[in-house]
This record gives C-alpha cells, sequence and structure tokens, in this order.
C-alpha cells in the first residue's frame, strides 16, 4: 500500500443486513454517535447477486509525531 494514497484505509466490516434499510439505519446510529467526526462509514452490495448489504467503518490513525527521539543515554 501506498501511504501517499487517499485510498489506503482498512475498512472493518461491522454488519451484513437483508435489507438496505436496516443497513443504512446502522449507519447512520454510528455516524451520529461519533463525537470527533473522524469515523466514516459506507453500505456495500454483497451476497450472492448483490441480495445483502455490508455496513463497513474507518476510522483513521492519530498522525504520528516525526521529530528527536530522547537520548538520554550520557
Amino acid at each position: 500500500m501506498d501511504p501517499s494514497k487517499e485510498n489506503n484505509k482498512r475498512w472493518e466490516k461491522v454488519k451484513i443486513f437483508d435489507r438496505y434499510e436496516d443497513a443504512n439505519d446502522l449507519r447512520c446510529i454510528l455516524l451520529d454517535n461519533d463525537d470527533t467526526t473522524l469515523l466514516k462509514v459506507k453500505v456495500h452490495r454483497c451476497g450472492p447477486d448483490g441480495s445483502q448489504f455490508k455496513v463497513k467503518k474507518h476510522f483513521p490513525k492519530p498522525p504520528t509525531k516525526k521529530g528527536k527521539k530522547n537520548d538520554n543515554s550520557r
């Protein structure tokens, strides 16, 4: 995975539904309960002939600080 590309996200499967309305309800609940506004949630078709709907979520990792390391080995 190239870290410079935007689509390098690890999506976690939440639940699979038989109806889109149920999957969308869970998507809305997850987004409403997120206080950070960083959570991303999507609904994808899955199953035989696209008959089911999978809810997936992604929460980005906090950025790591790059800088000097503490070297206390004097």
